[in-house]
């Protein structure tokens, strides 16, 4: 790469999303917020009980950042944060539930 933040020329910029998705616990945050208008942080946290609140906002701030997720925060006590699908979001979770039903039926076979 000649300058930082820029791909080289033969970049497949699929590899990104891919990565992005393969990562752990990546793929199963986009379907859990998915199946939800909005939740809460905390709902997703005892949904996901093997996940690590460190990973959880990891993975939450990185799918904020990429455009996948949004994110608002009440100023109450404690404070209170939701999130939710963003319309690139939603086709990511649509990729998701592919994948989902397509292992399912592969582990049938």
């Amino acid at each position: 790469m000649s300058e930082q933040g820029k791909q080289p020329e033969d970049y497949c910029s699929a590899d990104k999303y891919l990565t992005l998705v393969s990562t752990k616990w990546t793929a199963h945050i986009v379907w859990l917020v998915g199946q939800h208008q909005e939740i809460r942080f905390g709902q997703i946290r005892k949904q996901l009980a093997l996940i690590s609140s460190k990973v959880l906002s990891e993975r939450l701030k990185l799918l904020k950042e990429e455009g996948f997720v949004w994110r608002r925060q009440e100023e109450t006590v404690p404070v209170t944060v939701y999130y939710g699908l963003t319309p690139k979001g939603k086709e990511l979770a649509e990729i998701v539930d592919i994948i989902v039903r397509k292992s399912d039926d592969w582990d049938k076979s």
